[in-house]
């Protein structure tokens, strides 16, 4: 059974390494977050299993069934009968440059925002793939992540926050 969970500042001043489930991520990129305290998102908890938060909103997501021997906190989106944290669906508004705006659910956003309520001074995005996610998604109508990524980058660090972009060869993106 999903317990409400209500986040205090226990990383306050961490660097937090965020594991997307980008194309790119691998056994090698996870395991270079490995001394950070570490968030796998979606199935980056299979190269991660030691990760400290597994981030998964959706509660009927295929990597709740196997989570590999995962000890974490297990971070659900919704109320279910999952022995997981209620987190609630953090939706995220985008905003264009057109004016127009949307309001965005993605599981890298809520570990992104997961991260700064818990008090971390630094973000490492590893796994990261905005790009590819918009072009396997365009036929859904499911469109800004990567304004959304880039947004709110520019929220954290206006707030103080570093945000640094890995890739899988270890390159630094920002």
């Amino acid at each position: 059974m999903t317990t409400r969970w209500e986040m205090t500042r226990i990383w306050e001043g961490e660097t937090v390494a965020i594991l997307g489930a980008g194309p790119d991520m691998t056994k090698e990129l996870a395991e270079s977050a490995r001394g950070f305290k570490t968030v796998a998102v979606n199935r980056a908890v299979k190269f991660a299993p030691w990760a400290d938060l597994f981030v998964a909103l959706d509660p009927k997501h295929p990597f709740y069934a196997d989570p590999c021997d995962f000890q974490g906190i297990r971070v659900c989106g919704i109320e279910c009968d999952l022995d997981a944290a209620y987190a609630g669906m953090w939706y995220y508004t985008v905003r264009f440059s057109d004016g127009h705006t949307i309001e965005i659910r993605n599981n890298a956003i809520a570990a992104m925002l997961i991260a700064e309520r818990l008090g971390a001074a630094k973000l490492l995005l590893l796994g990261f793939d905005t790009e590819r996610y918009e072009a396997v998604h365009a036929h859904t109508g499911f469109y800004g992540l990567t304004q959304a990524l880039e947004q709110l980058t520019s929220e954290l660090l206006a707030n103080g926050i570093a945000v640094e972009r890995i890739d899988s060869k270890a390159k630094r993106k920002k």
